[in-house]
């Protein structure tokens, strides 16, 4: 048995003996291990290429995977192939992109309904939105005074107009109305 990392030659179906080390096998990837064995289409191999530079960036969703790269001018066949492949092995996500976009979202100062629309047009669904949106109000309040804090530097509104000014900024960020009132008081 071949330790990791150790080199050997194995005979392909040309008769040519080609080298590969153990990890080539035993815990590379699939994709590895499917050149490895077949001739692969160039194009195929450029999609590929272009959607592992995408996520080694940042985790994206499937549905903006697949217009980044038909916009590179990937086939659409080539572009589900490669998107359902790398979903398959866990190299794309939806749960972790979720995960990733609304702790990266929160952390800014956005409010759940401003995360929720902007998931949705990323094409998460409703369910795995609900599961990283689910906080008590108490979380939410802390993250629209934080917000409503950095962004007018503390100073409680002093009147119609500047309690206006601070409702907008954080109804605009996403906080519910309700919420907003409890940040802000009913004092006007």
């Amino acid at each position: 048995m071949m330790r990791a990392g150790e080199f050997d030659t194995c005979e392909s179906s040309d008769g040519k003996e080609h080298g590969h080390t153990d990890t080539d096998v035993t815990t590379g990837s699939e994709f590895g291990l499917r050149l490895a064995k077949q001739e692969v289409d160039p194009e195929l191999q450029t999609v590929r290429n272009r959607a592992l530079g995408l996520l080694a960036r940042r985790e994206h969703s499937v549905q903006e995977l697949l217009r980044k790269l038909r916009n590179k001018g990937g086939a659409e066949t080539l572009c589900l192939e490669v998107v359902g492949e790398l979903g398959r092995l866990d190299l794309q996500s939806d749960a972790r992109f979720t995960e990733a976009y609304t702790h990266s979202r929160v952390s800014k100062g956005f409010g759940p309904m401003r995360i929720r629309r902007d998931l949705r047009q990323r094409g998460i669904e409703d369910g795995l939105i609900e599961d990283h949106l689910t906080r008590d109000a108490e979380y939410w309040m802390k993250i629209a005074e934080q917000a409503r804090h950095k962004r007018f530097r503390g100073v409680a509104p002093d009147g119609r107009d500047a309690w206006n000014a601070q409702a907008r900024f954080l109804a605009q960020r996403g906080f519910p109305s309700d919420l907003i009132y409890r940040v802000l008081g009913e004092q006007f």
